[in-house]
């Protein structure tokens, strides 16, 4: 049988256009409300959304046929080692350069770095991020290789997120909540989480059940991370004022 990557594409195309339509209607809207854009601008956008559709389209396309059976595969790879300790720190790598290929973590740190005027570098907060998804994906092998529960993990996490807060400046602990949902997002998604039931399903384990919270522990991970690195950031501005 002939291999061809445009089988059902039409059906990919169908959901970028409506997952798209809603935002350039709303656009429309504020345009001829309050925006009241000049054509250059108007084209500009509109240019923009076509490339972010054909983005879309090719992205997710190249998930359905490549990505996420690459991803199962290489799950029930890992999960037949023979020193199945070893899926942690592989978990830690893939979990590092599944971040590194993301490119909203590259508008994340770009913004973050505009709106603090240049205080909190843009590649200093990019390390924070792949160290925190890193060590959430390889948390979560050592989940599914001894059968741990995910509100054992979850539960305590996000009450240590709680109280960080109240030590940090508001900025850093919106960063860091934001951190948690721009990392589960595209990458995640289509990597990771078929990663996890492919070695959840070699290990013995139900996919379903062992598989389930590993998004929520990825978002979990980088808000503790930069909550960290906020502590650190502040404490380093006291010393220098006080110097």
């Amino acid at each position: 049988m002939k291999f061809n990557p445009f089988t059902d594409i039409s059906a990919v195309i169908l959901d970028v256009l409506l997952a798209l339509l809603p935002i350039m209607v709303i656009f429309i809207i504020a345009h001829f409300w309050f925006l009241k854009y000049s054509k250059q601008q108007l084209k500009k956008v509109f240019i923009g959304a076509a490339f972010t559709a054909i983005g879309l389209i090719l992205f997710l396309q190249g998930v359905k046929f490549g990505y996420l059976p690459l991803a199962r595969e290489t799950g029930r790879v890992l999960g037949k080692l023979k020193h199945t300790w070893l899926i942690v720190p592989i978990g830690f790598v893939i979990g590092l350069s599944t971040t590194l290929a993301d490119p909203a973590i590259y508008v994340l740190v770009k913004e973050v770095e505009a709106t603090s005027g240049g205080t909190i570098k843009r590649k200093l907060m990019f390390i924070a991020l792949c160290i925190g998804v890193g060590l959430a994906i390889a948390l979560a092998m050592i989940k599914l290789l001894y059968k741990i529960q995910i509100y054992w993990i979850i539960i305590p996490g996000y009450i240590i997120a709680i109280i960080m807060t109240f030590f940090l400046e508001p900025e850093y602990a919106a960063m860091s909540f934001d951190s948690g949902g721009v990392v589960t997002g595209t990458m995640v998604a289509s990597f990771i989480l078929p990663l996890s039931t492919g070695v959840a399903e070699s290990l013995g384990g139900d996919p379903l059940i062992d598989g389930f919270g590993i998004v929520g522990l990825v978002a979990l991970m980088p808000i503790l991370t930069v909550l960290t690195f906020g502590l650190l950031m502040q404490r380093k501005v006291r010393r220098l004022k006080k110097e």
